[in-house]
């Protein structure tokens, strides 16, 4: 059963009463609970996600969308009276935007086919009509295997791998960790999918690897395509090899950005695997079959320029010090990045304008970031520690090194359930007391180990108090991340306004210690529990 935002509040006050005995932390309990009342009852945390999504979705790293959803939230952070700005933190390279995609079968049967176009890749320039050929790039080792399609492939559309076999999934679409599952996490016995990430991670570490006959590099496969005159490439949406069925889904992600004056890429789009694979049934029962396609694409290589979207709440006799709340603002190109990362953003912008709304007087300066090019390689928090804290490979320390107190990161949408304590230990008394006035809402685990994958690695990397929060799965890794259906819609707006408030409470908790959090050298360690 879902609770309305006014249910939800009143049934808060007993925690509220109760809590306020325990512990050696000072939490100002009138304050959290003027936090809790603004959250629940005033809320705001969907019409900003909605804005993010329906209005400037999706916000593609480094793309003239991204570009104006970072002066829409610049402006949005001003009209909730915070002082904002970009930081730019410099070249990342082209910017790229899909402007139209097209896609159908039309032999031996119509048939309109999902698709996007693959970022960075060229458009079409006008419709392409073409027969297909199948080429698995993955058994081309050496230039004779190019050589055998050698005056073959003029015009022709190319369909990049074999079919994916599908299978059932017997798994719900979405799932709120267990009790069980949350006390795993707290005994740090791995869940399933943390297993499966680190036996992959194991796999490309083997040694063995290496003598294993790799394939050509695509760039190398993609210079003969080019000069045989290949009209465009096509692939399935989603992982190789066998996969749970994808019900229509298609998974869009990018590399690194595409530096000024490199090879921009032949046309390519990405289509639903079942699409995919009825193709090339077709093509082994020796049919002929027709494929049409158009995209339409736009290359800004005028501005190279990246900027991360700061807004701060300052402090009064600390303010010098710093706590820092943040998510990655950038999206893959499918979807609106909704779950990944629209809600993490909204949640960072409304816990702020949470603050600010119930007078909040910090000590400490708070200071929000939604972070640029997440998806590239988090180069938005990693230059922005750079220059303001540390350079993690020489560990050379910038003035505000000593400032920060914590940084404290949302990269997805689910629940607050706890947080990762990235093996520092000596936070576990202070979280703890923060999270006493939010069990009622679900907030009650501390997890000893780390989860990476995400921008509070930035801080962590150049040994310094950045943490992730545990939150519910949902319908993360059955349905959205990455994929055409990270949209509005997958939002939960309970679970938005649960984290924006328990976020609020932390940030305002933080600034208000008299010391700032605790550090210690086992937080540069990271073992690898993958947040995504």
């Amino acid at each position: 059963m879902r609770l309305g935002p006014k249910v939800f509040f009143l049934m808060t006050l007993p925690a509220l009463l109760t809590g306020i005995a325990f512990g050696q932390e000072k939490i100002d309990y009138e304050m959290i609970n003027r936090i809790r009342e603004e959250s629940f009852e005033r809320s705001r945390v969907m019409e900003i996600a909605g804005d993010m999504c329906d209005v400037y979705g999706p916000r593609f790293s480094h793309s003239p969308a991204y570009k104006k959803a970072a002066q829409w939230a610049r402006q949005k952070f001003e009209a909730f009276g915070l002082e904002s700005r970009l930081e730019p933190y410099g070249e990342v390279g082209v910017g790229w935007e899909c402007l139209y995609v097209s896609v159908h079968m039309h032999a031996p049967q119509y048939m309109p086919m999902i698709a996007y176009a693959k970022p960075y890749s060229r458009g079409t320039n006008g419709k392409i009509i073409s027969d297909i050929v199948p080429i698995d790039t993955k058994k081309i080792f050496s230039e004779p295997d190019l050589e055998r399609f050698k005056g073959k492939l003029r015009g022709k559309i190319i369909f990049v791998v074999p079919k994916r076999l599908l299978t059932l999934n017997f798994r719900p679409d979405a799932v709120r960790l267990s009790k069980e599952e949350l006390d795993d996490m707290e005994e740090l016995r791995i869940r399933p999918m943390e297993k499966a990430a680190a036996e992959s991670e194991r796999n490309d570490q083997n040694p063995e690897r290496d003598k294993i006959r790799q394939p050509l590099p695509p760039s190398e496969i993609e210079e003969f395509f080019e000069k045989e005159g290949v009209a465009a490439f096509v692939e399935p949406g989603g992982p190789q090899g066998d996969a749970p069925m994808d019900k229509g889904k298609v998974v869009v992600s990018a590399g690194p950005p595409l530096q000024r004056g490199a090879v921009r890429p032949l046309p390519a789009v990405i289509v639903a695997v079942e699409h995919y694979n009825r193709v090339m049934r077709l093509l082994e029962k020796g049919l002929e079959v027709k494929m049409e396609i158009e995209t339409r694409v736009n290359y800004d290589d005028q501005d190279l320029q990246d900027s991360n979207v700061m807004a701060e709440l300052p402090g009064t006799d600390l303010k010098d010090e710093i706590v820092m709340i943040g998510g990655h603002y950038d999206s893959e190109p499918a979807g609106t990045g909704a779950t990944d990362n629209a809600a993490g953003s909204a949640i960072v912008m409304e816990a702020m304008r949470i603050l600010k709304a119930v007078g909040a007087r910090p000590r400490r300066t708070i200071r929000a970031a939604l972070w640029g090019c997440e998806e590239a390689g988090h180069l938005g928090s990693k230059a922005y520690v750079k220059s303001h804290f540390a350079d993690p490979s020489t560990k050379e320390h910038r003035p505000d090194y000593d400032k920060l107190s914590v940084y404290l990161n949302v990269d997805w949408y689910g629940r607050f359930r706890g947080i990762y304590l990235q093996r520092n230990d000596l936070v576990r008394p202070i979280f703890e007391e923060w999270m006493r006035p939010f069990q009622d809402v679900g907030m009650t685990t501390l997890v000893p180990g780390n989860t990476g994958g995400t921008d509070h690695m930035s801080f962590v990397e150049a040994g310094l108090p950045g943490f992730q929060f545990v939150q519910d799965d949902l319908e993360f890794f059955t349905t959205t991340f990455h994929t055409n259906m990270d949209v509005y819609d997958r939002l939960v707006p309970e679970d938005l306004m649960q984290a924006s408030v328990v976020l609020a409470a932390f940030a305002y908790d933080a600034s208000m210690r008299d010391d700032k959090l605790p550090r210690t050298s086992n937080q540069m360690k990271n073992d690898r529990r993958w947040h995504k």
